[in-house]
C-alpha cells in the first residue's frame, strides 16, 4: 500500500458488465474427476495426541454436531515456509449439560518442517452462543509471517447483550502476541495478507477502508470508496482494488444496475481494477458470464473464477494482455482456493462434489448437508496443465500449501502430516 493516507473518494465508472448471482457453480471441463491419488507421500508424521488432541476429534460429527451453538476451531497455517501451526479445541464442543455454557479453549502447536515441535500456546475465548446461532470459526496466514485468529462475537447473557466483539489476534512464529484489533475484519489481501477493515456501518454511499499491515498492525492505507450499484465481489491489493459489476436485462433489450439480484435475468459483467494515482482498466465477461474474486497479485493482476453455464474457468487477468486460463479442477467438482504461494506459482484448494455442502449458512437454516465422506485435495503449478497433487482428504481434515509452495501440510487422523513437492 501507499504510505499512510486518506484517498478521496473514489468515483469509479463502470462500462456494461455482468455477475454471477446465486446458484451452484461447477467446472466446464469434460473429464470426469481423478480417482487415483497424485502425489508424494508424508516425510513428516507427528502425532498431535500428546499434545492434547481428544481422542475422538476425527470421529464422524464430531466437530458439526454443535456447531451452530458453540464455537470451535480445527486448522492447520503455515506461518512462514519452516513453520506450520495446528489449532484444535481441548474444550468440549457441546455443552455436557444444558445449564452449563462452554467454556472455549484454543491449543496452538507449532512445527518445523521435521516435526519437531517449536511452540505451543492455549488461548481461552468466549465459545458458547446461549442459545443464539454463532458464526464459524478462522484462522488464517496475517501480515510478515504471523497467525491471524479470528474470534466472532457471542452473546452470552440473557439479556441478549455482547459480551465477546469480533476481533483478530495475531500472533508470531513463537506464539506470542504480535497486536490485537477488536473489530470485525472486511478480507485480507492475497499476497500479503493485510487486513482490510470497514469504518463504521454504511448502507449506501461512500465506505471509508483501513488497510493495517507490518509489525504492531500499523495503518498504512486508508480508502473511500464509492461503490457504484451493480458492484457485486470486491477484493484489495497492495496497490489497487478490483471489483466485479453487473448489469441485469429487466426488460427486454435494456439492461441496468441494481443491488438487488432478479432471478434468471440476463447479465452482463465487467471486471474493473483501480490502481494508484487513479489507473483504471476493465476487462468485459461474456454475456452470461460471472466470476468471483480470488484475489491481486503484487504486479497488479488478478485471479477470479468465472462460471456459466454450470461451468467455471480460473482466469489470470493482466493489464493490456488477453485473459489466461490457469489449471483447474474438474467437473462435477467445486471449491474455493484456500492457500497459495506467495507468488501465485502455486495455489491449492479442498473440492468437493456435494449438491449442499455444509457451511454456516446451512447449518443456520438447517438445511440438510453432507458431513462425512472425502474430498479431494488439489495442489496445482501454473506450469503445469495437470496437477502435482491430487489426493481424497475427509472432510474432516484441514490442509494448507506453503508460502514457497514446496510443501503443503494436512492435519487429519490425529496427526500433523507434512509433504515436500518438487521444485
Amino acid at each position: 500500500m501507499a504510505p499512510s493516507h486518506i484517498s478521496k473518494a473514489i468515483l469509479v465508472p463502470v462500462t456494461a458488465a455482468a455477475l454471477f448471482l446465486g446458484g451452484c457453480r461447477r467446472s466446464n471441463a469434460s473429464v470426469s474427476a481423478p480417482q487415483d491419488d497424485i502425489g508424494p507421500t508424508a516425510s513428516v508424521e507427528a502425532s498431535l495426541r500428546p499434545e492434547g488432541l481428544p481422542e475422538d476429534f476425527f470421529q464422524p460429527g464430531y466437530d458439526t454436531k454443535c456447531s451452530r451453538e458453540v464455537i470451535g476451531y480445527r486448522f492447520v497455517v503455515w506461518l512462514d515456509a519452516g513453520h506450520v501451526a495446528v489449532g484444535f479445541n481441548t474444550s468440549p464442543n457441546c455443552r455436557l449439560s444444558p445449564d452449563l455454557p462452554v467454556q472455549g479453549r484454543l491449543r496452538i502447536v507449532v512445527f518445523g518442517t521435521t516435526g519437531a515441535v517449536a511452540a505451543s500456546r492455549d488461548l481461552t475465548y468466549l465459545a458458547d452462543g446461549n442459545g443464539e446461532v454463532v458464526a464459524d470459526c478462522e484462522a488464517m496466514p496475517g501480515p510478515d509471517g504471523t497467525l491471524l485468529i479470528r474470534f466472532q462475537s457471542v452473546n452470552l447473557d440473557r439479556e441478549g447483550r455482547q459480551e465477546s466483539p469480533s476481533s483478530v489476534r495475531l500472533l508470531d512464529a513463537g506464539l506470542k502476541d504480535v497486536a490485537q484489533v477488536d473489530r470485525f475484519l472486511e478480507q485480507t489481501t492475497l499476497v500479503e495478507h493485510d487486513l482490510v477493515f470497514q469504518d463504521g456501518v454504511v448502507f449506501t454511499g461512500p465506505r471509508n477502508y483501513s488497510i493495517l499491515s507490518g509489525p504492531g498492525l500499523k495503518n498504512v492505507d486508508r480508502q473511500q470508496v464509492d461503490w457504484p450499484s451493480g458492484t457485486r465481489d470486491r477484493k484489495f491489493g497492495a496497490h489497487e482494488l478490483a471489483f466485479i459489476h453487473c448489469e441485469q436485462e429487466l426488460r427486454p433489450g435494456q439492461y441496468s444496475s441494481s443491488n438487488v439480484v432478479s432471478a434468471g435475468a440476463k447479465v452482463r459483467c465487467t471486471l474493473n481494477v483501480l490502481g494508484e494515482k487513479q489507473d483504471f482498466w476493465t476487462r468485459q465477461l461474456a454475456d452470461g458470464q460471472g466470476a468471483n474474486l480470488v484475489g491481486v497479485l503484487s504486479d497488479g493482476s488478478v485471479v477470479g473464477v468465472t462460471f456459466q453455464n454450470g461451468g467455471e474457468n480460473l482466469v489470470l487477468w493482466t493489464k493490456g494482455q488477453d485473459p489466461k486460463q490457469l489449471p483447474w479442477i474438474p467437473s462435477p467438482l467445486t471449491g474455493e482456493i484456500s492457500s497459495t504461494a506467495h507468488d501465485f506459482s502455486r495455489y491449492a484448494l479442498f473440492a468437493t462434489s456435494d449438491a449442499r455442502p455444509c457451511n454456516a449458512l446451512t447449518r443456520v437454516l438447517d438445511t440438510q448437508c453432507d458431513e462425512g465422506g472425502d474430498g479431494r485435495w488439489y495442489v496445482f503449478d501454473r506450469k503445469s496443465s495437470q496437477p502435482i497433487v491430487s489426493r481424497a482428504l475427509p472432510k474432516s481434515g484441514r490442509a494448507a500449501l506453503s508460502p514457497d509452495g514446496l510443501h503443503y501440510a494436512t492435519f487429519e487422523a490425529g496427526e500433523l502430516r507434512i509433504y515436500s513437492l518438487p521444485k
